[in-house]
């Protein structure tokens, strides 16, 4: 992949936004190698794009496997002067972002799914692993993303849950760098919206694309075991869950769709 060439596609605002492009043919995960700069005092924004890596890394410990130009695997460093608190839900902003980055490059039929799965037809087209790291009396967040393009036939038998790629779900998927530059375009300007205004103005866009909204589900988180239906996210980005106690916020956990429907 060419920096110039995907400087070329960036908008003025993802120029701002990004000070520095590392490029690695593989890694063993952009994630990592992103922490590690803002620990050795690199902490200019940055985006780190490998073409493979060895051990990339998922939510909640999973591995993200990545082979050899398969799929893209970025991770973007940015600054933010919010409170943690205030960060929630950039896993949720990140997720949108990817979406709508996909439908701009003809992508259709994309679901969410909570806190940031992205999904074709319930299976899972696109992973983010985001990372708070604080230096210098600053906090960074890493955005990790990770977008199946191209998985062979012995790669998808191996995960041990439904996965796709873009080449099964568009008739000519978009190539890395023009990729990149998408994520990094819409993940850039929402970002900018989400220091302005926080999650209220993606509040409906995240419902709108909820496939799980409306429905019964079940949230696990440890041992932790909670059933009920789904109503969607507030304007924080908890999800609303709807129980036999009430409506209760989820701020943690992963979603699966329930066997057992909600008991009136």
């Amino acid at each position: 992949m060419d920096e110039q060439i995907l400087r070329n596609l960036l908008t003025l605002e993802s120029e701002k936004s990004i000070g520095k492009v590392q490029i690695f043919d593989e890694i063993d995960s952009t994630n990592s190698e992103s922490l590690r700069q803002i620990q050795s005092g690199n902490i200019e924004n940055r985006v780190v794009v490998a073409s493979s890596q060895t051990a990339g890394r998922g939510r909640r410990g999973r591995q993200w496997l990545s082979p050899k130009n398969a799929g893209i695997y970025l991770s973007l460093t940015r600054r933010f002067s919010m409170e943690a608190n205030a960060l929630q839900a950039l896993s949720l902003v990140t997720a949108i972002s990817v979406v709508e980055a996909l439908y701009q490059l003809g992508a259709q039929g994309l679901q969410l799914k909570w806190p940031n799965d992205v999904l074709f037809e319930k299976k899972k087209l696109a992973g983010i692993l985001l990372e708070l790291q604080h230096k210098e009396n600053s906090r960074f967040v890493v955005f990790g993303i990770g977008v199946n393009i191209e998985l062979s036939a012995d790669l998808l038998d191996s995960i041990d849950r439904p996965v796709t790629d873009l080449d099964s779900i568009m008739n000519e998927p978009p190539s890395r760098v023009i990729l990149l530059a998408a994520l990094l375009n819409q993940l850039c300007r929402n970002l900018e919206k989400y220091e302005g205004s926080g999650f209220s103005s993606f509040e409906e866009r995240w419902n709108g694309l909820d496939c799980y909204r409306m429905n019964d589900i079940e949230i696990q988180n440890g041992i932790s075991r909670l059933i009920g239906k789904s109503l969607g996210v507030d304007s924080d980005g908890s999800l609303l869950l709807q129980t036999p106690k009430g409506i209760q916020l989820i701020n943690g956990g992963e979603v699966f769709p329930s066997l057992y429907p909600l008991s009136e």
